[in-house]
């Protein structure tokens, strides 16, 4: 039977059948009316879109230095299950076969000459942040995924660029120019983006239908799953993630944890995926041009205290406050002058800035006339909530504001490294017994007193220990010396190579204040050294 003449719309292929005549009987029944053949309608296939195309960046190189030398090979490592393991390394190891996984003693026997870097989690972060300001200029919406990735919601803006195309042209090039190596993937889930990225396979996945495809075949390390649940799944024999895919749900969820089959379905798009949107850190910022040059110092400040206000006012509405903030005089045909203000403390709206302003004016030289002004902030920080006392009453406590606007003060006049604290550090030897810090953290560090050695301690050091002379045995300094007590045997230092091994005396000049003294062991125990002085 040849059916090669039945194609097209079946209805229509029937439709001559209900053209024939009715039959002569019953001769007087009622015509039944034919419904018309339907016509033929083009049946288009209509793809769905995704609702969002998400760009990830995986940024293999993060943890590696800034100024890392790039003639050398170079690595960098953390611990992991005891031993120092490669994270991380630059493009001249990696030619000479080290990869990220290794062990360090495997990468020095493949790379003699190798330099060893240590993994610093702060600097990963804070380049990270780097690199997310600058997504923020493609795409409102930036989600960072520690601790070498970020991901770009990139399907409401990718037409201002000219298409996706052109955006990730544009992408890669400023990328480039901040010396930053990244891999990029595009897929309708930002889980499925990101595991192309690290798999380093950059082709656009843009289909919702081509999604699943292109996920079977990225293998299983793309996810970084524990190490227990990817050997699990290793001696299974699974590889990739059609492999797992394959396999009955509930056994998958009985086997593993429930993260593996959630992860899952948020990358192959069966589950929403949710994100925490990253945020520029706020500042304040204002600007004003003046009418005429300005010369007279004096003729600025209440400008100057009217952006003061606006700044007060900002950081009232946010209950927020900063460390510091900048005033930039403008001058015409000279480079601009900088005032940088400071506070000690977190300081909100109501932070007396225009007395700090005053001390730093008194003392300011400007070059040139002024024609304009502006104002910047540092970094918000939000401020703890405080409860107000009633009006009238004193605070039995003491909130410590006059001391630190005393410090604030004398920062203005004498510069801020002429007002420092001291902390203690954990150290037998003296002159590493103590460390500047910022004033405002003294008193904190002072709760640490039961650190403090028993035997007590001069309030002065020298800078370094002096040599004294020895008659009849005794120590002489413009007169021999009494000693009055000692000795306090310090020993310390043997593993950083500054070993010290003294016996420590305290003596007494006639007349005159005591000092601290100490003896060398080692060499007889005849050179003698003056150390510190008591108050």
């Amino acid at each position: 039977m040849d059916i090669s003449g039945l194609t097209g719309d079946l209805f229509a292929a029937l439709a001559p059948a209900a053209t024939l005549p009715a039959p002569a009987t019953p001769p007087a029944a009622t015509p039944v009316p034919v419904r018309p053949a339907p016509a033929r309608v083009a049946v288009t296939r209509v793809q769905a879109q995704p609702r969002q195309l998400w760009v990830a960046l995986s940024l293999p190189l993060l943890a590696l230095s800034p100024d890392t030398p790039q003639d050398v090979p170079v690595v960098v490592v953390e611990d992991e299950r005891g031993r120092p393991t490669v994270v991380a390394c630059n493009a001249l190891a990696a030619r000479q076969g080290v990869s990220a996984g290794l062990g360090l003693e495997t990468a020095l026997a493949l790379a003699p000459e190798l330099g060893v870097q240590r993994r610093t989690p702060s600097l990963e972060a804070r380049r990270l942040e780097e690199v997310a300001r600058l997504a923020m200029s493609f795409t409102p919406l930036v989600c960072v995924e520690p601790p070498d990735g970020l991901l770009l919601e990139v399907r409401g803006s990718r037409q201002l660029f000219g298409g996706l195309t052109a955006l990730l042209g544009r992408l890669r090039t400023e990328l480039a120019r901040r010396q930053c190596t990244a891999r990029l993937g595009v897929a309708p889930t930002p889980r499925a983006a990101a595991w192309f990225a690290r798999a380093g396979d950059e082709r656009p996945v843009e289909s919702a239908a081509q999604l699943g495809g292109r996920l079977n075949a990225l293998p299983l390390a793309v996810t970084r799953w524990p190490a227990v649940t990817q050997e699990a799944l290793a001696r299974l024999g699974l590889r990739r993630l059609g492999d797992l895919v394959r396999l009955p749900r509930a056994g998958v969820a009985r086997r593993y944890t429930t993260a593996v089959l959630a992860e899952l379905d948020e990358a192959y798009g069966r589950l929403p995926a949710v994100r925490r949107h990253y945020r520029a850190p706020e500042r304040f910022t204002t600007a004003l041009d003046l009418e005429a040059e300005v010369g007279n110092q004096a003729l600025l400040e209440p400008v100057l205290h009217r952006l003061l206000d606006d700044l007060g006012r900002f950081l009232e509405v946010r209950a927020a406050g900063i460390h510091a903030c900048s005033v930039r005089f403008t001058h015409r045909g000279r480079a601009p002058t900088v005032l940088t203000l400071r506070r000690s403390e977190l300081a909100g709206g109501g932070g007396d800035w225009h007395r700090l302003l005053y001390e730093h004016l008194a003392r300011l030289k400007l070059p040139a006339a002024v024609t304009a002004l502006s104002l910047r902030s540092g970094v918000l920080v939000p401020l703890p909530a405080t409860s107000s006392l009633l009006p009238g009453l004193a605070d039995p406590a003491g909130t410590g504001a006059e001391a630190e606007w005393l410090i604030d003060r004398l920062k203005a006049r004498l510069g801020e490294a002429a007002v420092t604290g001291l902390c203690l550090v954990e150290e037998h030897r003296p002159e590493g017994a103590t460390r500047c810090i910022p004033p405002t953290l003294a008193g904190r560090a002072a709760e640490g007193r039961d650190r403090l050695p028993a035997a007590r301690r001069p309030l002065w050091l020298l800078a370094e220990p002096r040599p004294l002379t020895v008659r009849g045995g005794r120590p002489w300094l413009d007169g021999g010396l009494v000693l009055e007590s000692g000795p306090e045997r310090i020993e310390s230092g043997w593993w950083d190579g500054s070993e010290v091994a003294r016996d420590y005396y305290v003596a007494r000049l006639a007349g005159q204040a005591r000092l601290w003294l100490y003896r060398e062991l080692g060499d007889g125990g005849v050179r003698w050294f003056w150390h510190g002085v008591y108050a």
